[in-house]
């Protein structure tokens, strides 16, 4: 028995730098100070339909009544979700795991402004998130699995400025022969 025991011991060690490797990491972009920065790190284009972050080369792309812009309730950019199917819908993000939203005006917690989706190619198959409320300001969306997604966010009833968006990614650059698996 004791041979079994050294020989697992010995596996796990050896795993041990692969599996320690990978790190979760953050994106933030919070759009009011990408816009003051200098220079600017959101490029926004097609008549403040289209946000472009220069640092990770993420796009939003605004339509049915989503836009950027400078609200009446933020002197801050933020994207503005005010028609009935008002939606920005994010580029691929890659090995994303979780989505955490800041957004303004507040709201008690059974508030349900938007939706939040992911979808493997940005055009079909959109599985909606369930989000929590870490205040009244801010929601979390854990991803079933991580992976390359686009993300969408959905107007539902109320309008609304989306102020911060952070993405929650696994970060394989310390760990050059590690990947994700990512299931069939």
């Amino acid at each position: 028995m004791k041979p079994h025991i050294r020989y697992i011991l010995i596996c796990l060690f050896s795993l041990s730098p692969i599996i320690s490797g990978a790190e979760t990491s953050t994106i933030t972009h919070y759009f009011g100070d990408m816009f003051k920065k200098s220079p600017r790190t959101i490029e926004v284009t097609n008549t403040n339909h289209t946000g472009t972050s220069t640092e990770d080369g993420i796009v939003y792309t605004c339509s049915n009544g989503a836009e950027f812009m400078f609200g009446t309730k933020t002197s801050e950019l933020a994207i503005y979700l005010e028609s009935t199917d008002a939606q920005v819908v994010t580029s691929k993000i890659q090995n994303v795991d979780s989505i955490r939203i800041t957004f303004t005006p507040a709201w008690a917690e059974d508030k349900e402004m938007y939706y939040v989706s992911i979808s493997e190619n940005g055009v079909n198959g959109w599985i909606d998130l369930p989000t929590k409320y870490v205040n009244n300001t801010t929601r979390y969306a854990k991803l079933p699995s991580a992976g390359d997604y686009h993300v969408r966010i959905k107007k539902k009833s109320t309008n609304v400025y989306i102020l911060k968006i952070e993405y929650f990614y696994i970060d394989l650059s310390g760990c050059p022969n590690c990947f994700l698996y990512k299931p069939e």
